[in-house]
């Protein structure tokens, strides 16, 4: 039996992707092994939303390569399938649409076949059908609703290799949602690379949390783009009563200066607003967030503004990233850039700010209830399982593997609250 083995880097649309593709796989008679392992097919399924994301996917194909014949898929194909072929070790590029076709491309290569580029243009292309009926964890399923992005925020290189916005049909999302709850799945994960844009013949991010919430498993949206969604979207998910109250608003800065550098598509108010709303509407919701330190030209004052931002805003979690220029963007000829080490200072000070935040938040929940959904044995609390709460919360207490109860929040250590 043929044997294919997976590595996947970046995102949870990724994680998506590479979960259909193992699915293709499977279907054809393959066994999937773990990476590292002998494998006749080894699949790397790239970002390159990063320097460090190229530098970590070059590498992971690299030890690929050790095992079996390498199929590079995702973000970094599609940008630089040419280059990659051009290493050691790399068979064949898939990009990031007709995916399809990578069993056919895999038999290919064990037919003989060398250096094949599935790559194409993204212009033009619909939604590729996708549909995965097994979930790749356990306990938690995400369903791809979008794909692509029509913003171009001048640091961002996604729009380039995930091609324009366009949205799965609305139908396809309840039945691929009503098949993973039939496998067990305890939390559904709607993710896409701007999933507030999603519109199925009028149909909205909304509404496909309505539909979903009849089906039983609790709903967590991914990353949302702030200054897209409104009042009537948050009426609609508050009146959800499976919604996980945790919200992901990429914020990126606090300096409506640097905003509007990035092309972001609104100001630090209106981002305060929304999430003023937010709060009006959810009982302590989780917000949390991304902040880029170090964008070009950010002067001192303007890394002030964010922090100050930042803490007026109080997330429940922020992840920071240093600039990372990104050759084909707006922002990668802006100067002056920002000292590497500048950059990283700034982003230790926001890391510093979020971790202060995060404790806080946590703190704020001391004696209220949580659903949790257990997962893993806690490191925090040794003897007890972890799991996240519907806020985001890590929380350990006595329970079992895959089970979901609510618990009342009692103390904490670190970043994970004990419940009981």
């Amino acid at each position: 039996m043929k044997r294919v083995a997976f590595y996947t880097l970046g995102c949870k649309v990724n994680a998506y992707d590479s979960t259909y593709m193992q699915s293709l796989f499977e279907q054809r008679g393959y066994t999937v092994v773990p990476f590292g392992e002998e494998a006749d097919i080894v699949v790397v399924n790239t970002c390159t939303v990063t320097a460090v994301a190229d530098k970590k996917s070059r590498a992971m194909i690299r030890r690929g390569a050790r095992s079996g014949k390498v199929i590079v898929a995702g973000c970094l194909a599609q940008k630089s399938a040419e280059a990659l072929l051009k290493m050691d070790g790399v068979d064949a590029v898939v990009g990031t649409d007709d995916r399809a076709r990578i069993v056919d491309i895999a038999e290919q290569l064990l037919s003989g076949e060398k250096h094949i580029d599935a790559t194409h243009g993204l212009s033009g292309c619909g939604y590729e059908p996708m549909r995965i009926t097994a979930p790749g964890e356990k306990t938690r399923g995400i369903i791809k609703i979008q794909e692509g992005c029509n913003c171009f925020c001048s640091y961002c290189i996604i729009p380039y290799v995930r091609g324009r916005s366009r949205s799965r049909s609305y139908d396809d999302i309840v039945t691929e949602a009503k098949a993973l709850a039939e496998a067990g799945v305890r939390e559904l994960v709607l993710t896409g690379i701007h999933i507030a844009s999603y519109n199925d013949n009028g149909r909205g991010l909304g509404d496909v949390v309505l539909a979903l919430d009849a089906i039983g498993p609790r709903i967590r949206l991914g990353s949302v783009e702030p200054g897209v969604l409104g009042e009537a979207f948050v009426q609609q998910v508050a009146s959800a009563t499976r919604f996980c109250p945790h919200f992901h608003l990429s914020l990126q800065s606090g300096s409506e200066s640097v905003l509007k550098r990035m092309n972001r598509p609104y100001t630090p108010e209106q981002y305060a607003e929304f999430v003023s709303m937010l709060r009006r509407y959810f009982d302590k919701p989780a917000i949390t967030t991304d902040v880029i330190a170090g964008f070009p030209a950010e002067t001192e004052a303007e890394h002030q503004e964010s922090l100050t931002f930042v803490e007026r805003i109080g997330f429940s979690r922020i992840h920071v990233f240093p600039y990372s220029a990104r050759e084909g963007t707006k922002a990668y000829h802006m100067t002056p850039k920002v000292p590497k080490a500048v950059a990283r200072r700034r982003a230790g000070e926001l890391i510093e700010l979020g971790e202060r935040l995060e404790r806080q938040y946590i703190g704020s929940l001391m004696g209220t209830t949580a659903e949790v959904l257990f997962e893993e044995e806690s490191q925090a609390y040794p003897g007890l399982l972890e799991g996240y709460s519907e806020r985001y919360v890590r929380v350990a207490a006595c329970a079992k593997s895959n089970e979901m109860r609510v618990v009342t929040l009692r103390e904490a250590r670190g970043t994970v609250a004990r419940g009981e």
